[in-house]
């Protein structure tokens, strides 16, 4: 389990960089944003940070506040997974990259602690290079997490926090909900990427892709937990103490590979789900199409086709993402060259007949009452029964003339 210590920079980037470099005794170096001339081994990454900050006056004081010019975290591995070099360097780049992508980051490796463990600091400026705004203190609580999860997804053992009691737990359960960690729709975590970018098995994309296909064909809850359960995914409700309410997805196989919805997006989050099967789901497909994807999506993971799977998932994003009702909305954006359409994609959809031909009748839906509102009521109409303004006035001289 990796632990994570923050500390806050209020001087020059050279007093660390000497500390960090002196001696020799840095194993290693990365750099995110920040170009280093090739062949240097050892290189004055201070200088570049102090530079950048200057540039955008972001090393005076704000508000009368002591300035804060970099922020130093310290990654230290778990002695039992005994790590080594290569991999502390693939799971400090990815976190820092997760997090600090926009902005100067120096990451030195040293193993100079008791038991020569390799440990990583990271060094990040406060300027955003892409905004040029200081950087905001992100939530140590958010960092720390996020590490944990890509160190479990690399076989190292993961920080479960203990949960709070007593006192504790009464002014926890009475604080506010927090925001999610991400506002997008859809999340996919640099070590999901990498893996399927390689061509290799990650559980998380598995899990989201069975979870993207029963969310478009289910209408009700009761159906969308059915339909994960036909296809080996479990779904449970969170911690009653967990600050957001959501649930939690596990592969039936392995228990232990289990992820929140909102972990990978807003969009496979209990918040956004529960509303939407309520109201009888979203919709997309007509009828045979729904039957359609239960049917692929059942009989791949019966035999344990992963490549059937991911490719119906890719085709049920497709049309999701591009709202496409035929087979003719898909034809025509694949002659725009818009969104995420392939041919290889568009010919799937077309071999397991996902999409009518052409587009379906709008459905005609009749208005339904609200409760307390009356419907109108039309009358007849009796021109006789409604005298008009000129007859009253016929009637009124011919009573004068009388």
């Amino acid at each position: 389990m990796p632990m994570l210590k923050t500390i806050a920079g209020h001087t020059s980037a050279r007093g660390i960089c000497r500390y960090l470099t002196r001696k020799n005794r840095a194993l290693a170096s990365d750099y995110i944003n920040i170009d280093v001339p090739e062949g240097i081994r050892e290189f004055d990454w201070a200088k570049a940070m102090d530079a950048t900050r200057r540039s955008f006056g972001n090393d005076l004081p704000w508000r009368g506040k002591r300035v804060r010019t970099y922020k130093h975290y310290v990654v230290s591995p778990d002695p039992k997974d005994g790590i080594a070099l290569e991999a502390l360097r693939d799971l400090a780049t990815s976190w820092a990259q997760e997090h600090f992508s926009e902005y100067e980051v120096a990451i030195v490796y040293h193993d100079d602690n008791e038991h020569g463990i390799p440990h990583a600091h990271v060094v990040v400026n406060n300027t955003n290079i892409e905004t040029g705004r200081r950087l905001q203190d992100p939530d140590p609580k958010a960092l720390a997490a996020s590490l944990q999860e890509l160190a479990e997804a690399r076989g190292l053992t993961a920080l479960r926090p203990p949960q709070a009691t007593g006192v504790a737990a009464r002014a926890q359960r009475r604080t506010p909900k927090r925001t999610p960690e991400t506002f997008r729709s859809e999340y996919v975590r640099r070590a999901e990427q990498e893996l399927t970018e390689r061509g290799e098995y990650s559980w998380t994309a598995d899990i989201r892709a069975r979870v993207r296909i029963a969310r478009t064909v289910s209408r009700s809850e009761a159906e969308f937990r059915s339909i994960l359960g036909t296809m080996g995914v479990t779904v449970a409700d969170n911690s009653s103490k967990a600050e957001r309410r959501d649930w939690i997805y596990a592969l039936a196989s392995h228990p232990s590979r289990r992820i929140s919805g909102e972990r990978m997006g807003l969009a496979y989050g209990r918040e956004r789900l529960e509303p939407l099967l309520r109201s009888g789901g979203a919709r997309r497909f007509e009828d045979a199409g729904e039957r359609a994807i239960a049917a692929i999506a059942k009989r791949a993971v019966m035999v344990g086709d992963l490549a059937e799977l991911r490719n119906l998932s890719g085709a049920v994003a497709l049309i999701e993402a591009s709202h496409a009702r035929c087979l003719d909305d898909l034809d025509a954006l694949l002659e725009k060259g818009g969104g995420e359409a392939t041919p290889q994609l568009v010919g799937y959809v077309k071999d397991k007949r996902l999409l009518p031909k052409e587009r379906p009748a709008p459905v005609t839906r009749k208005p339904t009452a609200r409760a307390g509102i009356r419907p109108a009521v039309s009358r007849p109409k009796n021109d006789a029964a409604q005298p008009t303004h000129q007859s009253m006035q016929d009637k009124r001289r011919e009573r004068s003339e009388r």
